[in-house]
């Protein structure tokens, strides 16, 4: 498969894989740094992509002259439903898909090793962002995640399941969705023997099935005593329709009641979405931190324009990671940022995405499963 020679992306390549503290950069230097690495891939997608190059022109783009990272055009995702914005070449990139809606319809995003890799790396259990959760823990010897959902073999292209069982590069991982039935009990079992035997364990998955397995505790009076030797981690939607939804602090306080854990700052949730290439992490304030090379643009849904910290509109992403496709997204998601106001002290923008476009009628994919399994 090709991949970007490491000396033309040294800088990018060396805070995703190798430092920790990006988040203590000032933010005048991470939009520094975010110039530079977004006019790099932007030059790239331009000379390698045609339909991006063709788009660009049509809004009147310069690559030389651009101003502010908000007028690099943006590609609404729903163009990932209709044709394959590719920068590489199809034989050199796996395919990943979205969940899809009712009618079948799926985003589709190619990603070549490059970058793959670096959308693991954003991922990256030892990274500072929750390092706090695993401390020294050696996952190899001492760690087991159970995951609450599908392995890749049965995901059918369900994207959560990519982002969710990465950590199986890490930790010795078990998938308790099978044959479309979630195994709560066998799930149950399972935690109840590692916590017996010392072990650190993560339960990963979405939301949804998630609060099954700690609801199927809770129901038959199952208590642990973990302390601080078992986080959750989840990823993918919150609500199945305007009126169903699973409160994030209703989780959390659920989780500590029903695990024993010292603290909710051990129950983490992690945003993503399949055309974006990097994962958003919740801090132990639960604020979604941006790593500083992605720019979010919150833009007014009546004509596009940028609206200030703090204010909700449109999310929009900037992100140099993709060398594959250009992950420059005008998404489906309201929401808002701030900057420099998480209580945890690192410096950078966190996102608060609130809902998703009205107009956007598909479930997330953590969702879409929920639609299709049952409890066993």
């Amino acid at each position: 498969m090709t991949v970007v020679e490491l000396s033309e992306t040294a800088e990018l390549d060396r805070l995703i894989f190798e430092q920790d503290t990006w988040w203590a950069l000032p933010v005048e230097d991470q939009a520094a740094l975010r110039r530079r690495l977004t006019e790099r891939a932007a030059r790239h997608h331009l000379e390698h992509n045609p339909g991006y190059r063709r788009f660009a022109e049509s809004v009147g783009f310069d690559v030389d002259t651009f101003t502010d990272l908000s007028q690099v055009p943006q590609v609404p995702t729903t163009v990932f439903k209709r044709t394959d914005l590719r920068t590489a070449q199809a034989a050199d990139c796996s395919l990943f898909v979205s969940s899809g809606t009712s009618s079948g319809t799926r985003s589709r995003v190619w990603r070549d090793d490059t970058t793959l890799q670096r959308l693991v790396g954003s991922l990256r259990p030892d990274g500072d962002i929750w390092g706090d959760l695993y401390r020294d823990i050696d996952l190899d010897e001492d760690g087991a995640t159970l995951h609450m959902g599908p392995s890749r073999a049965e995901a059918n292209g369900v994207w959560i399941s990519y982002v969710m069982t990465m950590i199986e590069m890490f930790t010795t991982t078990t998938h308790y969705l099978r044959d479309g039935v979630l195994h709560v009990a066998k799930a149950a079992e399972d935690l109840r023997r590692a916590v017996a035997g010392d072990e650190f364990v993560a339960i990963a998955g979405p939301p949804v099935f998630v609060a099954e397995l700690l609801r199927h505790l809770d129901d038959r009076d199952l208590r642990f005593n973990a302390g601080d030797r078992v986080v959750v981690i989840t990823g993918g939607g919150w609500k199945k329709d305007q009126t169903t939804r699973i409160d994030p602090a209703a989780l959390r306080d659920l989780a500590v009641r029903t695990l024993g854990l010292r603290s909710a700052e051990q129950v983490r949730d992690v945003f993503n979405q399949v055309e974006l290439n990097t994962a958003f992490v919740e801090c132990e304030h639960h604020n979604k931190h941006v790593p500083p090379w992605v720019e979010v643009i919150v833009r007014d849904p009546a004509d596009l324009t940028p609206l200030p910290a703090g204010a909700t509109g449109l999310l929009s992403y900037v992100d140099p990671s993709a060398t594959s496709y250009p992950c420059f997204l005008l998404s489906e998601d309201f929401g808002a940022i701030e900057v420099d106001r998480c209580p945890c002290g690192r410096r950078g923008t966190t996102v608060t995405p609130r809902r998703r476009l009205e107009a956007a009628t598909h479930h997330g994919c953590a969702l879409r499963l929920a639609t299709t399994t049952r409890l066993g």
